[in-house]
């Protein structure tokens, strides 16, 4: 009797053990694969090489752009030189034969064409114009690359170092700053750098003067608005052209030993990344010194 009754727990316990597995399998099924990590990747584009090489192991990397390993638009520039540098040329990629290719809005439509007609997969990411939009890159090459929890912990410490920069209280004073590049260009509205001037609680003087996406601002116009803040973008050693020339102009000269002066290079607030938060403490300290100065009424 002892031995039946053994013998009955033994059944019905192996039974639930495969009826248990069973329900496993099922849901798997209905689940659908599970797709797997890609492993040979490459980028096409220097928001998503940078964001690639801070996400993914190095062996995971077949290809990042040149522009990846040049330290003026580059903050990873030191470890892009142990990938293979591409040019966007479609005969380099396919010798890869990569199994994700990350690429920009803007890279060679031809390019990406023939890539997705082989069979390829191509993820675009559009190029980020606010503090949201940075963080839907980070997100969706993030999730592209298989490591959404990567993207969210970078996101978090982005935002961490964010809330220790910006100004304290809503009604914080805010300076007004102006963005001069070469050729008079200067950044408005629905740019990524008009966002971070504003993190950094700085009040844009392309945005106050309507102006919108990369806009000429003429140096008289810019002298006369005495911004407290003055922010450049180019580097010390570009080349010299006509362009250049204008940043040497006597009048901007004068302007620079009123205002408080701060260096944003193009690798600190073009892509999205932790180094917007590197971007915002340098306009943040610019900002601390325009309304130390004695005469700081703008």
């Amino acid at each position: 009797m002892r031995r039946h009754l053994h013998a009955e727990r033994h059944i019905r316990r192996t039974g639930t053990r495969l009826a248990a597995g069973a329900l496993v399998l099922a849901c798997a099924l209905l689940a659908g694969p599970v797709a797997a990590r890609p492993s040979n990747v490459v980028s096409l584009n220097i928001c998503t090489d940078q964001l690639a090489i801070q996400l993914l192991e190095p062996d995971r990397i077949a290809s990042v752009s040149f522009l990846a390993a040049d330290p003026h638009y580059s903050v990873v520039a030191d470890k892009a030189e142990q990938f293979h540098l591409n040019r966007g040329r479609a005969e380099a990629i396919l010798r890869l034969d990569p199994d994700l290719v990350l690429a920009g809005t803007y890279t060679s439509p031809a390019t990406v064409r023939l890539l997705r007609r082989l069979g390829y997969e191509v993820v675009q990411v559009p190029p980020p114009r606010d503090l949201a939009a940075a963080r839907e890159q980070i997100r969706t090459v993030a999730d592209a690359l298989g490591v959404p929890d990567r993207g969210e912990r970078l996101i978090a410490r982005i935002d961490r170092r964010l809330a220790r920069a910006a100004p304290e209280g809503s009604h914080a004073r805010r300076p007004v700053a102006a963005v001069y590049e070469a050729n008079g260009v200067t950044p408005g509205r629905g740019e990524l750098a008009h966002a971070v001037l504003h993190a950094a609680g700085l009040r844009n003087l392309a945005a106050r003067r309507g102006l919108r996406n990369l806009a000429p601002l003429p140096l008289e116009a810019l002298v006369m608005a005495d911004p407290a803040v003055l922010v450049f973008v180019s580097r010390r050693d570009a080349p010299p052209s006509q362009a250049q020339n204008l940043l040497a102009h006597p009048a901007l000269a004068a302007l620079k030993q009123r205002a408080a002066v701060a260096v944003v290079p193009p690798a600190l607030w073009s892509c999205g990344g932790p180094q917007l938060a590197r971007a915002v403490e340098r306009l943040a300290q610019a900002r601390a010194r325009a309304l130390a100065a004695p005469e700081a009424t703008r």
